[in-house]
């Protein structure tokens, strides 16, 4: 039964059987679908799963606008994918027979998009808010936008389109998502902070289960992994054997991470993080708490042997002090700190790189010895065979294609490429190496000028300091290091600053509200 108003008048002649032949069609299709999912599976599911993926987009995409959305349930699956991003071993997923490796990204990023997707469909406040965000930072959502583009071009000129699709399936979900959920869940008051205590605690358990690592020889749960977690993998059992270095054989710890560079990398990136609540934290337990954890975390990266962990971590020890005592000067005219450190700067600097070049211990943990040799010479053998392949192939190879396009074997036999400014070059092409690498850079100089022109910022504002000090670390890392296990950190950054920026434009209010601490008025009537 159709109202009135909706119903059609009734086909007559051959329109009569079009409906029927559209139906008997649709079943045929489905029947002959369905067979040959039964058939392949699980070699092909990606492909069969991409029209249900299609038609749940269209279907989401239909919904009516409606009051209310599920931000907050986005903001708990952000939470929970930054904890598991930070916390599990990217290595170990859920094996079951006939479905494919259910990872952490899967197991929660899946939601996360769907959530997201939700929230943009359902939503005219969200799509304002997270585009206002986007508009706070002149051509950062043209550079983003652009390289989503780039990425969805990138499987389209793939020799292995599959291959291609699954890798920007997988950034969308743990890159572009996780950056437009970040502009959006860091309006709301308190969340930074909320973000910035997790990242301190894990990096505080991660560092402890360095020491115990170092100590044993071998990550902690190597022969105690559940049967049906994938550890019957050849890579899952080169990285559970572990990594020493070649001519010295000292074991490499990395815990959680599948390789010592990506666990040196999260402690460099988290330190400017640490650093600041050692400096600007209001409670003395607070900052006797970061000083304490600092010395722990150079013990974990030295026992990871990389030398990005130690320049890593000198770099944002050297611009943090350059920015607080920027800071000082400008804000207490009557300290002498201030003014002294900054004149002093410049000499300080060469002197710290002149005994990098003097002092042997120090030499051989940041431009490295004798034993790190081979690493050196592959960076640059890959520079050299890299720079014309991609001045041949201007607009790429393709998503996750760069490396065998490169086909550069270490000592051991494994395809690897080194330098992710070349990785990123070789998959997505010139336009895309300046869409991802100009997204960053703009973010750098937003975060610097934001957080040092404020003469009174918030606390949470102040936390555009170490943003902008570890992207930047972040920056100068990718010319040595080129897996992408932390890049979930650095979308979550850029999302941060991009929100801070748009709250110190339109001031706090203009966020979301903090549900947790009613207005003023309110919670004085509350207390009496």
């Amino acid at each position: 039964m159709v109202l009135k108003p909706y119903a059609l008048e009734p086909f007559r002649g051959w329109r009569r059987y079009v409906g029927g032949l559209l139906l008997a069609g649709l079943a045929f299709f489905c029947l002959i679908y369905g067979f040959y999912y039964a058939l392949t599976t699980p070699f092909l599911i990606t492909q069969f799963t991409m029209p249900v993926l299609l038609l749940g987009g269209l279907a989401i995409w239909a919904l009516p606008d409606m009051k209310a959305a599920p931000s907050r349930t986005l903001e708990y699956l952000f939470f929970a994918f930054f904890v598991m991003a930070i916390t599990w071993p990217n290595y170990l997923a859920i094996s079951l027979p006939g479905l494919p490796w259910i990872t952490s990204i899967r197991l929660i990023g899946f939601p996360l998009a769907f959530a997201l997707l939700i929230c943009v469909s359902v939503s005219e406040d969200f799509r304002n808010r997270c585009s206002a965000v986007l508009k706070s930072i002149p051509y950062l959502g043209l550079f983003i936008s652009g390289f989503v583009a780039i990425q969805g071009v990138a499987v389209l000129i793939s020799d292995k389109p599959i291959e291609s699709l699954n890798a920007v399936i997988a950034g969308q979900i743990s890159w572009t998502a996780i950056f437009f959920t970040a502009c959006y869940v860091f309006l709301r008051p308190g969340n930074v902070m909320k973000w910035s205590v997790i990242l301190w605690v894990c990096a505080i358990g991660i560092s402890l289960l360095g020491v115990w690592e170092q100590r044993i020889g071998h990550v902690p749960w190597a022969g105690h992994i559940p049967g049906f977690l994938a550890v019957g993998d050849e890579y899952v059992q080169r990285v559970l054997a572990g990594a020493r270095r070649l001519g010295t054989g000292q074991y490499r710890v990395q815990t959680i991470h599948s390789t010592s560079l990506g666990l040196a990398e999260f402690l460099a990136l988290t330190t400017p993080f640490i650093l600041h609540f050692m400096m600007s934290a209001r409670r003395l337990w607070v900052r006797v708490a970061a000083a304490a954890t600092l010395p722990m975390m150079f013990y974990t990266i030295l026992a990871t042997d990389a030398r990005l962990g130690v320049v890593g971590f000198f770099m944002s020890g050297l611009l943090y002090a350059l920015v607080w005592a920027v800071l000082q000067w400008r804000d207490n005219q009557k300290s002498i700190f201030g003014p002294a450190i900054v004149l002093s700067y410049p000499f300080a600097f060469c002197a710290f790189m002149a005994a990098t070049f003097v002092v042997q211990r120090l030499k051989s943990m940041v431009w490295g010895d004798g034993a790190t040799k081979y690493s050196d010479q592959g960076r640059l053998d890959q520079l050299a065979s890299g720079i014309p392949r991609v001045l041949s192939h201007p607009q790429g190879h393709g998503a996750s294609r760069g490396a065998e396009a490169l086909g550069y074997h270490n000592l051991g036999g494994t395809l690897t490429i080194d330098n992710y400014y070349l990785l990123v070059a070789l998959d997505y092409g010139i336009l895309g190496f300046i869409a991802y690498y100009g997204s960053i850079l703009i973010i750098i100089y937003s975060a610097a000028k934001f957080g040092l022109a404020r003469a009174k910022p918030t606390q949470e504002q102040t936390f555009l300091i170490p943003l902008g000090i570890s992207l930047s670390v972040f920056f100068v890392i990718k010319a040595i290091f080129s897996q992408t296990q932390n890049h979930t950190l650095q979308f979550m950054m850029m999302g941060m600053v991009a929100a801070l920026v748009f709250r110190i434009r339109n001031g706090d209010a203009a966020g979301l509200p903090d549900q947790r601490n009613p207005p003023q008025p309110v919670r004085r009537a509350a207390t009496f």
